[in-house]
């Protein structure tokens, strides 16, 4: 039983016209004073409409396997409250890649974006050197994406903090000669908003093209005033999947993460870092912010630019395939950089799958650093076998949050992960926004890619793969902030109040929908 596209968007609006249906009713009972029992016929058969929705939509959960890592949540929710369970499913559970807007544009699937993109062959002598279980990680990312792995020809260069970060990227978009390509979940027109918006003004007036991509929901509070200036300069601007409906509309869901900009094809940035004060530390409404994002020099900025322009065509329907933009010089350096992609678009989450792999490699060590943590079965077991096989595990975690009710669901992992042996640390006074993942300090990811399930399924999202490139930068800089945390003790933790207990275990069954 499969519910295409068609079948979801008469189910959509069968419910929508039930639902208006039994507004009007009632209103007509107090305002005409129809007879009663008419009125009390027709919301029977809008509850009975309701119960045969609800059991469809449990079946189609049920023998979905894409569903897997969060049927119980919905199925229970479909159960305890049919109504509730549909409009909830209606806007947040339906398969992306089932929607209209994935369907109409075909050159998103399989990587047919990647036109200028060479293909991989690890048979070659050069990635037959390097240690086959290194390559085994980045072929199956490979096979996944089709995004090429660049080897020997590209740089990453660590940004620790905003402060490192944002004096970089204005310094760099000042010497920008051709284009300029930014995407970011989160834009504010505050203080750090304005000054790169500024430098952007000017460059697109003195003659250099400009493009920009925002998502609609990260950046809902963007000033479209300032927007107009923006493109009244000559900048182009493109919201993703802007929200003018919620109510069963999927784009409320399936959202942008993707932090990317591109300058003249020769340098790049991918990271946690979005556009705004609170990531250059300059805002009293957050905690500081501990954030990293890499400095992409050589071929593997083709590799950010041909993903910029997925997105862009997605956005515009218009599919940049010049190859002007493809013009990354080659910069002498030892090692792998594979820019990997993730999203609903995917059958399977490809980073996860590749997070998955590397844990399950690793030999000596594995060092995480995430805001968020609301991990599924495989993760957690991958974590736990690594752990029982001597392997060292070390997760970096906020010591303040920025949503609290997040931070319940991953303090609620805590328990299972501390009685394996798993060292949990709680950045002191800091919110630990880096999205870091180091196997064995010789192997690396760092990109946009958050431990939930949100980020694995839900999410577009991207990473640098690394290996030696920026390594020994992020392992310094893990390190360091191992040194400023507070270790979680496992016998002070399981002495924790029953109530926190209780309240932290009750997020912990939904974090398959955070």
């Amino acid at each position: 039983m499969r519910f295409s596209v068609k079948r979801n968007f008469w189910i959509t609006i069968i419910l929508i016209v039930a639902i208006v249906a039994r507004i009007a009713f009632e209103l007509a009972i107090r305002v005409f004073r129809l007879d009663y029992s008419f009125t009390e016929f027709l919301l029977l058969g809008f509850r009975y409409l309701t119960y045969l929705l609800a059991i469809l939509v449990w079946v189609r959960i049920v023998i979905k396997s894409e569903y897997s890592v969060s049927k119980v949540p919905w199925l229970l929710l479909l159960a305890l409250e049919p109504f509730t369970g549909l409009f909830f499913f209606l806007t947040f559970g339906r398969d992306y890649r089932e929607s209209i807007r994935y369907n109409s544009h075909p050159l998103t699937k399989d990587g047919q974006y990647l036109r200028h993109e060479p293909n991989t062959d690890f048979e070659l002598y050069e990635y037959q050197e390097i240690d086959s279980e290194v390559t085994d990680i980045y072929k199956t990312a490979y096979n996944m994406t089709h995004h090429h792995a660049y080897l020997n020809d590209t740089a990453a260069t660590v940004l620790r903090n905003g402060d490192v970060f944002f004096p970089r990227l204005l310094e760099e978009l000042k010497q920008a000669r051709d284009f300029i390509l930014m995407q970011y979940f989160i834009i504010r027109t505050d203080k750090t908003g304005r000054l790169i918006f500024n430098v952007l003004k000017e460059k697109a007036a003195a003659g250099v093209e400009v493009k920009l991509l925002y998502d609609a929901v990260g950046s809902v509070f963007l000033s479209k005033r300032y927007l107009h200036s923006l493109q009244a300069a000559g900048v182009e601007i493109a919201a993703i999947d802007p929200v003018y409906f919620g109510f069963f509309d999927t784009r409320v869901n399936y959202r942008n993460h993707r932090k990317l900009t591109i300058i003249d094809g020769r340098i790049g940035y991918i990271g946690g870092m979005n556009i705004a004060n609170e990531y250059w530390n300059k805002s009293r409404r957050f905690p500081p912010f501990r954030d990293t994002q890499l400095e992409i020099e050589g071929k593997a900025v083709n590799s950010m630019t041909a993903l910029f322009f997925r997105d862009w065509y997605y956005t515009t329907d218009d599919f940049i395939d010049d190859k002007r933009y493809y013009q990354a010089p080659s910069v002498e350096a030892e090692g792998l950089v594979q820019i990997i992609p993730s999203g609903p678009d995917f059958k399977y989450p490809p980073i996860r799958n590749v997070y998955v792999k590397m844990i399950n490699n690793a030999k000596r060590s594995i060092k995480i650093m995430t805001p968020y943590l609301a991990l599924d079965h495989e993760m957690i077991t991958s974590l736990i076998i690594a752990a029982r096989g001597g392997v060292e595990v070390d997760l970096i975690v906020p010591g303040r949050p920025d949503k609290k009710y997040i931070y319940a669901v991953t303090r609620s992992f805590f328990q299972e992960l501390l009685s394996e042996g798993i060292r949990i640390h709680l950045l002191n006074g800091m919110f630990s926004h880096a999205k870091v993942l180091i196997i064995d300090d010789n192997l690396a990811s760092c990109g946009t890619y958050n431990l939930d399930n949100r980020s694995a399924r839900i999410n577009f999202e991207a990473t640098a793969l690394l290996y030696r490139q920026g390594v020994a930068q992020l392992v310094e800089d893990f390190d360091l902030d191992r040194s400023n945390s507070m270790l979680v003790d496992p016998e002070e933790w399981a002495k924790r109040p029953l109530l926190k207990r209780i309240i932290e275990g009750i997020f912990g069954l939904f974090s398959p929908l955070v």
